[in-house]
């Protein structure tokens, strides 16, 4: 299990001082702070006739536009997270690498860890993005249907761009057990396979699709889990209902209230933001790392 964090309430202030902000096509429940209300008046303005966030114009212009062939870009872990000593994967991982008690702590998000069964890409990849998603969340779902695959085919796949996913399962009992199902299947070396099944069944689903067991057991051999027998037992009992309560925690510590929320290098996204955004804020990120080689 990587390190708890020990996170100031005001984390969030900071990360959005220090990082773009882009907010908008977020997933927001219960109270909002003025902070959050001001959020939600930039995605009213930024949403285009059919309610789909549209991108920010006002972004700066690359320095290099060839950065993404100039950058040394990572090698180790491409084949997939290394098994525990038993051939099982930790499930229970979750939370930032090292303690985050401040805005400069922000990079402490990415666990790089090359056992991470919730991640995909080069562990030492010069840009690492974290995720926070449920599985719930329709949004999450556009996300990972219409942006994500451009960028692991433009980055993950290159070694440029490591993506690790953090449980934040907001949307009530439904969003718990899904959360419980990913857990299961990363168990077995699956959780990116059955996330992706998963999320491909809600493509024409709209609002939450509140699967069943017997729907994730379906996902899970999709996904080509192992021992269902397993996954079936572990995705229905309380095997990991405590780390993923800690897992929400530690998301609403740093003040992720909305899902998806990615933290991609240094600079905080909210939303399921068009891909030209994430691609002008990893190229930003991969400007920095060639900077500093």
């Amino acid at each position: 299990m990587t390190q708890r964090s020990s996170v100031s309430p005001r984390l969030l202030a900071l990360v959005l001082a220090l990082v773009l902000a882009v907010a908008g096509g977020a997933y927001f429940i219960g109270a909002r702070s003025s902070n959050e209300q001001s959020q939600q008046t930039a995605t009213e303005s930024a949403q285009g006739e059919d309610g789909q966030a549209s991108s920010d114009q006002s972004l700066p212009v690359l320095a290099n536009p060839n950065i993404r062939q100039e950058v040394t870009p990572g090698t180790q872990g491409l084949d997939g997270p290394e098994p525990l000593a038993d051939g099982s994967y930790d499930a229970s991982i979750f939370g930032p690498k090292a303690p985050i008690k401040s805005a400069e702590d922000v990079r402490n998000v990415h666990r790089r860890n090359p056992q991470d069964p919730f991640a995909i890409g080069a562990v030492d990849a010069p840009v690492v993005i974290a995720e926070f998603s449920d599985f719930e969340c329709p949004y999450c779902s556009q996300w990972s249907n219409n942006t994500e695959p451009a960028l692991i085919k433009e980055y993950v796949d290159r070694g440029l761009v490591r993506i690790e996913w953090n449980d934040m399962p907001v949307n009530g009992p439904a969003a718990e057990a899904a959360a419980k199902a990913g857990r299961a299947a990363a168990a077995q070396g699956k959780f990116d396979a059955f996330r992706r099944a998963f999320y491909q069944s809600t493509a024409e689903i709209s609002g939450h699709p509140n699967f069943t067991l017997e729907d994730y057991v379906r996902f899970a051999k999709q996904a080509g889990v192992p021992n269902i027998e397993q996954f079936r037992q572990q995705a229905s009992d309380g095997t990991y209902d405590e780390v993923i309560e800690q897992a929400k925690r530690y998301g609403a510590s740093i003040g992720i209230q909305g899902t998806p929320a990615f933290v991609v290098g240094e600079q905080y996204i909210s939303g399921a933001q068009p891909l030209d955004v994430f691609m002008r804020a990893i190229d930003q990120e991969l400007q920095k790392v060639q900077q500093q080689q």
